[in-house]
């Protein structure tokens, strides 16, 4: 019948994702037309495949795609809060360069007494999950820097300035705080427990 050869002139893909009766003028292959054409049908009977194989809005992700600057300092991909430490970018390194097991136990802990504040902090930011930074928030808590988890920012007592008066279980009072997006230390109202 007529239909029957209207069904069967153009392009045929089986359940099982065999593509036959493609014409010589299309690209075979996965990446061509008829791979396009495959994921359109299997797509109708599969939703999940769009997002796939299709891919996300990236915009949706929080992506600033018309920002002048470079996004990989700030995006390490779409399941992750943060973006990547340097120490966890792979990279294929010669042999000679991974030492760290032969000298792990010689090397002397940093002194990290004589560093001054700014970079005690960036050693804290930078070194997210890492001993290193348990390390740093250590010497900034022995410099009377205190971390203000409500706030996620270090604060600490302005020098010379008698102001601070418990009021039942809180401190109010005028405090150095570090901003890490201005990376200075700034003097913020806050009201801390005591």
């Amino acid at each position: 019948s007529s239909n029957d050869k209207l069904v069967k002139s153009g392009v045929q893909t089986s359940p099982d994702g065999k593509v036959t009766n493609i014409p010589a003028s299309m690209v075979n292959n996965q990446f061509g037309m008829v791979g396009l054409l495959t994921f359109i049908r299997a797509a109708e009977t599969d939703p999940n495949l769009v997002t796939l194989s299709l891919g996300t809005d990236l915009t949706g992700l929080g992506l600033n795609l018309n920002s002048q600057e470079s996004l990989h300092p700030t995006f390490a991909g779409p399941f992750v809060e943060q973006p990547c430490r340097a120490q966890d970018v792979e990279y294929n390194v010669p042999p000679e360069y991974l030492i760290n097991f032969a000298i792990r136990d010689k090397l002397t802990a940093p002194a990290l007494k004589v560093l001054q504040e700014d970079l005690l902090f960036f050693l804290f930011y930078t070194n997210i999950g890492d001993k290193m930074q348990l390390m740093a928030a250590s010497e900034l808590h022995s410099r009377e820097w205190r971390y203000h988890v409500e706030e996620k920012i270090w604060i600490t007592r302005i020098p010379g300035i008698n102001q601070y008066e418990k009021n039942g279980t809180k401190e109010p009072g005028t405090f150095y705080y570090f901003d890490a997006q201005s990376w200075k230390r700034l003097s913020k109202v806050f009201q801390i427990d005591a």
